[in-house]
This record gives structure tokens, C-alpha cells and sequence, in this order.
């Protein structure tokens, strides 16, 4: 059985593009247009499309639609930050199974 995702699934483009996808899943989840989202955010009627058609934005944008969409913990979850180990040792304590 094969365990590497395919290239298509690794694919910053093709991520991009399932970012977008999932913003108007969950604005349309909500009852919203793309112009009431598009104004909630702070956000133009034209970046909002592009965001959702081809995940095409900056951070900040997405940042924006993500609070207003209530998925900011998602957001924070994902880069949350890593516990800093001082040595090998304590990463091998860390990882070890009990």
C-alpha cells in the first residue's frame, strides 16, 4: 500500500485552492453572500471572490475572513508553537512511548 499522499495533495496550489473552497463552504454554511462576508471582513467583493475561487490572498486576508467566519482557532491551532526541547535526550523522553 502506498503511504505518500499523491503530489496533487502536496501541492501548494492545490492547497490554496481547498483553503478558498472551504471559506465559501462555511460562508455559505452561514446563510451569507460573498458581498456580506466581503463587507463583514473588511474585505473588497473582488478580493473575497478571488480568495474563494483560487485561494488567492494575503495572510492578513485570510486572517480576516477566518475571524469573521469564527475559524481563527484553526488558524492559531496550526502554527501554534512546538515545546522547545534543551537536548536529544529530553526529545527521546518526549517521543518515547510509555
Amino acid at each position: 500500500m502506498n503511504k505518500i499522499p499523491p503530489f496533487q495533495l502536496r501541492n501548494p496550489n492545490y492547497l490554496i485552492q481547498q483553503i478558498g473552497q472551504r471559506i465559501r463552504t462555511h460562508r455559505k454554511a452561514r446563510g451569507w453572500t460573498q458581498a456580506e462576508l466581503a463587507e463583514r471582513s473588511g474585505l473588497s467583493l473582488s478580493t473575497l471572490k478571488l480568495l474563494e475561487r483560487e485561494g488567492k490572498g494575503s495572510l492578513q486576508r485570510l486572517a480576516q475572513v477566518a475571524v469573521i467566519l469564527n475559524l481563527d482557532g484553526e488558524l492559531r491551532e496550526l502554527f501554534a508553537s512546538t515545546p522547545a526541547y534543551s537536548s536529544i535526550a529530553e526529545v527521546e523522553r518526549a517521543t518515547r512511548r510509555p
